[in-house]
């Protein structure tokens, strides 16, 4: 396995960790405990806040285990697309908060989610760079 192959892997993993762990915590803790964690909370109801918290953990699982299992790995590609489409609305909502540290943390999120669907559908498409 080339080093290229064992970043994207573990990019891949961490990935799907962090977006797992807070979308079940949204799915799994009321509104009022998601709003003592994060201050943007109020601004939803907590069926938005259920539904944010699905649509991560989906993402999630599709970042990993398609093109792990090799099966539809082109979805791996489409959740790390659809992951980063979240984290640019995420922007919106810092910047209407003047959260600046967290607007740079989605950016960076948002390059490493980049990263990762570019390079598994390079490698879905076999082409060599």
């Amino acid at each position: 396995m080339e080093i290229i192959e064992i970043v994207v892997l573990t990019l891949q993993v961490g990935l799907s960790a962090v977006f797992l762990y807070f979308g079940m915590s949204k799915i799994l803790l009321s509104a009022e405990q998601i709003a003592k964690k994060v201050s943007w909370a109020h601004d939803y109801s907590e069926r938005t806040l259920k539904v944010f918290g699905f649509l991560e953990v989906i993402g999630a699982l599709g970042l990993i285990l398609p093109y792990q299992l090799d099966l539809f790995s082109i979805l791996t590609p489409m959740a790390a697309t659809g992951l980063a489409m979240m984290m640019g609305g995420s922007i919106g909502v810092h910047l209407k908060r003047d959260e600046i540290s967290m607007i740079l943390i989605n950016i960076v999120i948002i390059f490493l989610l980049a990263g990762v669907g570019f390079h598994t559908l390079l490698n879905i498409f076999e082409v060599q760079l």
